[in-house]
């Protein structure tokens, strides 16, 4: 009878685990670790210690998983040390990141402007066209968004620069 009871318990305890939506809360001080370790990357980055800049980046979004930029970072520089899986992860949770944050703070334009970026590097042009006529509808105003067209996209993925960093 213990047994059963125990077993209920812990298939509840297991089940309601699993149910939460709730994200683990980031500190300040995480924040700040996390920002110093971005800083000691780009100087990495500046003086091609490659290999070091991105495992700075790397703790860095281990503490601010939610931070697009720190993902984008990584992938590039992921990209630079010739990791392609790696940089394909990292874009991919940049855009989610960048997703998210846009469901907490929707009137910020640039934020889907960023996940645009993202889909981009990725190789998802349908999406970052869907994603920057969103961005056009919504935030016509912005100014980032407004100076951002179909055409801007096209130049952006064909430039060199772009593609070395992309997928």
């Amino acid at each position: 009878m213990n047994r059963v009871i125990l077993i209920f318990i812990l298939a509840f305890l297991l089940a309601g685990s699993g149910c939460s939506k709730r994200k683990p809360e980031i500190t300040s001080l995480q924040r700040k670790e996390a920002a110093a370790l971005v800083s000691e990357a780009e100087f990495a980055t500046a003086i091609r210690d490659y290999p070091r800049a991105e495992g700075l980046m790397h703790q860095a979004t281990q503490l601010c998983p939610d931070n697009g930029s720190y993902w984008l970072n990584l992938g590039n520089i992921s990209r630079k040390n010739g990791k392609k899986g790696e940089a394909k992860t990292a874009y991919g949770r940049a855009v989610t990141a960048y997703q998210d944050a846009y469901e907490e703070d929707s009137t910020n334009g640039q934020l889907l402007m960023r996940q645009m970026y993202a889909h981009a590097l990725l190789g998802q042009f349908d999406d970052a066209r869907a994603v920057l006529k969103k961005a056009r509808a919504r935030h016509p105003k912005d100014p980032e968004v407004k100076g951002y067209d179909e055409k801007s996209l096209e130049r952006m993925i064909a430039d060199p620069a772009f593609k070395e960093l992309a997928i």
